[in-house]
């Protein structure tokens, strides 16, 4: 009789361990996942505002909004807005919990022209948020907002230029961060104060400093595209990330990302 018990009781441990160590794999091999690559392409579609490098964010639902229409801008994006400062942004969200990545473009986009960029996703972290400013504005911006990456196809936005409500909209050279045009222009559109709060942006009035035949804009004023990249992502990373892959659109025109 205790022999028995004390082969039951080494039958226990070991099965025991063994589910220990099973359950131990199994957290390593779901750790060892890295995230998967999604290539995101900027469209400039103004005629002659450029586009200053732009700030991606990856994140969760969960993750706090970039802005709020509607609302007053952070200082973060108000910089980005103002000055084209990405480094507000980047930090902020860098200690945000539920954010993956934050990855920044590295180069302006001119007039009609394209640059691409490859940013991290995951299976919790599918949505996309991103800034760039107007740069021939106070404090204009071009925004997409929790945009999801399409496990297949391609999904598109076309973006509108934000005021960040920050900055009165002078359109003064000494206040806006680009070279001034030749001849000098001079004049101000506004002494009044700034509107407080991000709105749809009324483009260039021509009363400063840069004549609205080149640079005004109608909207939209950009467009993004977002796909999954299988050559970029790791070994595993988009089974992972996108489970449910065989229920996505082949294609997706998403619209109007804000």
């Amino acid at each position: 009789m205790k022999q028995f018990a004390i082969l039951a009781v080494f039958v226990t441990l070991y099965w025991a361990g063994a589910a220990n160590h099973l359950a131990a794999q199994e957290m390593q091999d779901e750790e060892e996942v890295e995230p998967a690559v999604a290539t995101i392409t900027v469209t400039n579609l103004m005629k002659g505002q450029i586009l200053t490098p732009a700030v991606f964010i990856t994140h969760s639902a969960e993750a706090p909004p970039l802005f709020v229409p509607g609302r007053s801008a952070s200082t973060e994006l108000a910089s980005l807005a103002e000055q084209g400062v990405t480094s507000g942004l980047t930090n902020k969200f860098n200690a945000e919990s539920e954010v993956l990545d934050v990855t920044t473009l590295n180069s302006f986009v001119r007039p009609t022209k394209t640059a691409t960029v490859n940013v991290k996703f995951d299976a919790d972290h599918r949505l996309i948020s991103s800034a760039s400013m107007i740069e021939m504005t106070n404090d204009g911006f071009v925004s997409l907002l929790s945009a999801e990456v399409p496990c297949s196809g391609t999904n598109t936005y076309l973006l509108v230029g934000w005021d960040a409500g920050s900055e009165s909209n002078t359109e003064l050279c000494s206040q806006i961060p680009a070279p001034c045009p030749t001849p000098t222009r001079f004049g101000s559109c506004s002494a009044g104060s700034a509107e407080g709060a991000v709105h749809v942006h009324s483009g260039i009035h021509g009363c400063g400093g840069f004549p609205p035949e080149i640079y005004d804009w109608r909207n939209p004023a950009a467009r993004i595209t977002i796909q999954a990249s299988a050559d970029l992502s790791p070994d595993g990373s988009l089974e992972a990330a996108c489970p449910d892959t065989a229920a996505e659109d082949p294609d997706t025109d998403a619209g109007d990302g804000g």
